[in-house]
């Protein structure tokens, strides 16, 4: 077993011992360990991590130096003769120039690892180099990135734990359960910023505050003063063996630090301790954070040099109550309006989202008729409407008492497949809210109705903590997310998906993402499902039923031509899968000059239609589609070939 001698500069209670006892605990048993404590500061007082790191290493191998003879280190580690030596601390914090130079000579046998608590360090002062570092936050690799030696992250481990019962583990501090509790946990500093944490306890009598952690007397100019200006709802407990406890029971960890520029925050272990007792946390996005915290459910930030506003976070915290601003959240609303029933059935759409107090952004890819850029508060029209061909869907089957159908979608170009332009048209959108300043959106399909506010404002305050609610579930290429309706942080949105200009982009997209189709709805999950954030709705599909009329335009439409199993005969196949639609459908057979009218179908709803035709040869089909402003689209297809679209057996 290899020898590991650590080297700490201290250890009264604070986050360098709590953070090196974790890594004992994690190593012992893969390796020999020694410590080395370069001088006790505890004065028999602080003591809580000391006590823990001497139950964790044997008595033999733990060593304290003499005050003033620090010198004798050189000796220890030579008797110990160590595979790894490592500091918890860089040396040009406690360790004399001279001692350093012998334990990092260049005939040295050992490996030097050096750990560091501090952000604020100038690295042109570094004068003495280990072989690597081992880093407590991103931060520090960016602060130390000057410096050619491997450098690792490794940060101190979020240990989720069940929280117990509120009541009985107030009661069991001693705590009145009626009462909301706020904490703070830290050495009394002004770094920590305590005295933050006291002016928010005299602001909100109304709840009861306490602060966990020691007033070492070189900090008594900072604490002094305000202990005795301590007001009566706020309890200060000195330092405690059982923070769990407090972790556990109260209700809000509020954690004041902030620092400046000559003395940073790192990555505190407080916080990573409450997240894993899964309290609810107000604290400050330091840049030091590099935005670490974004992404958990349990955190959100104070703002900065307001406290008025910080005291309503508290208050709302405390009191669960989120305060929703419809005003300042958008729906997104994608069309295509195309013809009377689209355009109907979108401005039903328009005026329900309108009428939950948030604005609505109208996204097309067609012109957008004037009645509708009227009722939304925003309109998009890009002209740039990119199609490609579906990756998996490329059959249609039916069957029922009359006949057997079989449609290749790649025949007559039935495969063209418009999920390139709904993802334009939630990205249009989504860029366009971001640009307002508008956080929250809804996606949704125009085909849904809102009936129902109350689970939208469920979901609003849901995206207080996350940073997406996706419904997700299992289709036949794989694991997906529906889109006609999901929610989102429109910053998460476009950090995560890129703009497309072409079918291209689209393509490259799906194989990037590693998705199993090019499906939008697959494509989305990959997008993402590795993701910090996002809220999954297992009850999706209910929540929507309760919530939404959905009027089903689904705008799959396939028009062919079949060969059949009658003998000289084809077929026209028309699949319309709107469940409400106005629209009439003429058939004509062109021979040469000749245009003969075959059929004609009046549409209202979803259909499966066919019409059975002699075959002749060298004829063509023309559909013809209507609705009350007249003709909208026309498709000719040949009869060539007929055995590439499928086929339709009559029964």
């Amino acid at each position: 077993m290899k020898k590991l001698l650590y080297v700490a500069p201290h250890l009264s209670t604070g986050g360098l011992p709590q953070y090196l006892t974790k890594k004992i605990e994690l190593l012992k048993d893969e390796f020999e360990i020694y410590l080395i404590e370069w001088v006790n500061h505890t004065g028999g007082v602080f003591v809580v991590q000391r006590n823990k790191i001497l139950s964790l290493v044997d008595p033999d191998k733990f060593f304290t130096l003499e005050e003033n003879h620090q010198d004798a280190i050189v000796d220890l580690i030579n008797i110990i003769n160590p595979d790894i030596v490592h500091l918890e601390e860089i040396p040009e914090f406690f360790m004399p120039d001279d001692i350093a130079l012998k334990i990092y000579s260049r005939d040295r046998k050992y490996l030097i690892v050096e750990t560091s608590h501090d952000s604020s360090f100038d690295t042109n002062n570094k004068r003495f180099f280990p072989d690597k570092f081992m880093f407590v936050s991103e931060w520090q690799v960016q602060q130390y990135k000057g410096l050619d030696i491997p450098k690792v992250v490794v940060y101190y481990p979020i240990e989720y734990k069940e929280r117990p019962n509120r009541e009985e583990a107030l009661r069991k501090l001693g705590l009145d359960p009626s009462k909301k509790h706020v904490l703070h946990v830290g050495l009394f500093t002004p770094r920590k910023n305590q005295a933050e944490f006291f002016e928010y306890a005299k602001a909100l009598p109304e709840y009861e505050f306490h602060s966990v952690g020691n007033q070492a007397d070189n900090f008594r100019n900072y604490w002094e003063p305000l202990m005795a200006d301590k007001p009566s709802n706020l309890t200060w407990w000195n330092e405690r063996s059982d923070v769990d406890n407090f972790y556990s029971a109260m209700d809000l960890f509020l954690f004041t630090s902030r620092g400046h520029e000559r003395d940073k925050e790192t990555m505190p272990l407080v916080i990573r301790e409450a997240v894993s007792w899964q309290i609810p946390q107000l604290l400050y996005n330091l840049p030091v954070y590099l935005n670490y915290w974004d992404n958990f459910e349990t955190i959100k930030y104070l703002e900065f040099d307001k406290f008025e506003d910080n005291c309503k976070r508290i208050s709302q915290v405390l009191e669960n109550k989120i305060e929703i601003k419809p005003e300042e959240e958008a729906f997104v609303i994608s069309t295509y309006p195309n013809s009377d029933s689209v355009i109907e059935t979108t401005k039903k759409c328009i005026e329900a989202a309108k009428s939950s107090g948030r604005k609505v952004i109208l996204t097309s890819h067609i012109p957008i008729p004037v009645e509708l850029s009227k009722l939304a508060d925003y309109s998009i029209n890009d002209n740039n409407n990119i199609l490609t061909k579906h990756s998996y869907y490329c059959n249609y089957f039916n069957s029922n008492e009359q006949y057997d159908v079989h449609v290749n979608l790649r025949g007559n170009d039935n495969d063209v497949y418009h999920g390139p332009s709904c993802y334009s048209n939630y990205y249009n959108g989504a860029a366009l809210a971001n640009n307002l300043g508008i956080k929250k959106l809804y996606f949704l399909n125009y085909d849904y109705i809102l009936y129902n506010i109350d689970f939208i404002n469920e979901i609003s305050k849901t995206l207080e903590s996350k940073k997406a609610y996706l419904g997700k579930y299992k289709a036949a290429e794989g694991d997906t997310v529906y889109t006609y309706f999901l929610a989102i942080n429109s910053d998460f949105y476009l950090k995560n998906i890129p703009q497309i200009l072409s079918a291209d982009d689209y393509e490259n997209l799906w194989k990037k993402w590693g998705s199993e189709s090019n499906g939008y709805e697959n494509m989305m999950y990959h997008a993402f499902k590795d993701k910090v954030g996002i809220h999954y709705d297992y009850e999706f599909e209910q929540h929507v039923l309760d919530t939404f009329n959905h009027e089903d335009f689904s705008r799959v439409e396939y028009f062919t031509v079949l060969p059949t199993n009658k003998e000289n005969t084809i077929s026209t196949f028309i699949r319309i899968s709107n469940a409400k639609e106005n629209k009439t459908i003429k058939t004509y057979i062109l021979d040469g000059d000749l245009e003969i009218l075959v059929d004609t179908i009046e549409v209202h709803n979803k259909v499966d239609h066919y019409k059975l035709l002699p075959y002749i040869e060298n004829q063509k089909v023309k559909f013809e589609i209507y609705d009350s402003n007249g003709l909208i689209d026309v498709k000719i297809l040949s009869i060539d070939n007929l055995e590439q679209n499928g086929l339709l057996t009559i029964k």
